[in-house]
């Protein structure tokens, strides 16, 4: 369930279609992946510890993540990711949220 959320969000943020090929909407869209999965591995230990996430961990996602998809932009030619690094971190943070809260996604994402 969690792989195709995590599918579906990265869907989302590249619009779901056919692009021509790109270097900086690659690297954007692996470091998105990227920090999704590292932040969600990080809440899981916690989770099954009981414990709160490692912060230092977490801004270790938060560095790894900048730093990658700021040299993918400086390729310059993005078509399926225009928006800002913040911007899509912002949407990959949120990806993390809804599945490390258990809460229900949108009705777009239930089976």
């Amino acid at each position: 369930m969690r792989a195709a959320v995590i599918a579906a969000v990265l869907a989302l943020m590249v619009g779901g279609t056919a692009l021509a090929q790109s270097k900086c909407d690659s690297g954007v869209t692996k470091a998105a992946g990227k920090k999704v999965a590292c932040k969600a591995g990080v809440i899981s230990k916690a989770q099954k510890k009981g414990t709160t996430p490692d912060s230092a961990k977490l801004a270790k996602c938060e560095d790894k993540f900048n730093k990658a998809c700021n040299k993918a932009k400086g390729a310059g030619d993005c078509s399926a990711q225009p928006q800002s690094c913040s911007a899509i971190e912002t949407e990959a943070d949120t990806c993390v949220a809804t599945i490390s809260s258990g809460s229900s996604p949108s009705g777009a994402f239930l089976e």
